[in-house]
Formats: structure tokens, sequence, C-alpha cells
């Protein structure tokens, strides 16, 4: 019981952005919320993560807003710089392992915030499971990558930016 309330008041103050961090998306078109790739590529905050997507190839994945929906953990540009990676050299890593650790920041479906602090564990489309934990100063994947910002709406589904890049923890 004592677990379900605290998940309630956590998913309530992360949908509205109280326990988060402002990492402001960028704005989108009028008609209605741009793709995922157009609101990564429309933020100065993830100009790492584009790089990363355009050399792996995995633009398309995240552009098509027919396609099905889908939920990005979106690592900042600072946290790329803790593994030392920025837009320069980010394509200087073997592409295969490249696309492995990038399928294992999304999920499929649309997971609001309230869907992600209540799983146990969500599966990734590399095949990989996240393991979201809730403390008192915010939600996390995998014990150390911070939730910062959650349920920025695109087209082709939903983003919630993270503060460390989730590192697979085996690469098959």
């Amino acid at each position: 019981m004592r677990r379900r309330i605290s998940l309630a008041l956590v998913a309530g103050m992360l949908a509205i952005g109280v326990a988060a961090a402002p990492v402001a998306a960028a704005p989108v078109a009028a008609t209605g919320p741009g793709t995922i790739a157009d609101i990564a590529s429309g933020n100065p905050n993830f100009t790492t993560l584009v790089a990363a997507l355009v050399c792996t190839d995995l633009v398309g994945a995240v552009s098509d807003p027919d396609s099905a929906k889908l939920t990005v953990f979106a690592p900042t540009n600072d946290a790329f710089r803790k593994l030392g990676l920025t837009a320069r050299n980010i394509c200087w890593l073997p592409k295969t392992l490249l696309a492995k650790i990038l399928t294992y920041h999304v999920a499929p479906g649309a997971l609001l915030a309230e869907d992600v602090v209540s799983a146990r564990k969500i599966q990734m489309l590399s095949g990989l499971y996240v393991y979201p934990s809730v403390r008192s100063s915010g939600a996390y994947l995998n014990w150390y990558s911070k939730i910062t910002t959650t349920d920025i709406h695109a087209s082709n589904g939903v983003i919630h930016v993270i503060d460390s890049v989730l590192i697979p923890y085996r690469f098959r």
C-alpha cells in the first residue's frame, strides 16, 4: 500500500513537472506536435543524440508519423559528455555498438510518466529491459539515469529526458 501511494505521488509530481528539471522541447508547428525526430533535431540539448541517430541510419525509425508509437528516453548532450561523447565524435563508435545503445533507449508504445514509474521493467527495442525505480530525489532508469523531464508529446510517441546514457548490460 505504501509503495502504491509513493508511486502515485511521484507519478503525479512527474506529470506536472515538480520533480523534473525543465528541458524545454523545441517549438513545434501550430498544427500539432512534430515527430520524435523533429522535436529532437529542433532542440539544442539533443545534438549528440541526433548525430548518433544520423550516423546509425536510425532517424527514419523515429521520424515516421504513421509508424507505431514509441517511447524515447532521450539522453541530453551533458549525458553523452559524461562518457566523453559529443556530436563531433559519436560516429567514431562502431555503428553496430551505437545502434545497440540507441535501441536500448526506445520502447514500443507511448508510455507516459505514470506508466514508466508504475512498471517493474520495460522491454526496449534492443530486446533488453530497463528497470524504473522511484526515490525521494525522483524517478530513475536502471538506478542511475534520472528522468529529468517527462511526457514531451510527439505525433509518433513520447519523449522522456534522462541525465545519463543507458548502457546495455550485454552487447549481443
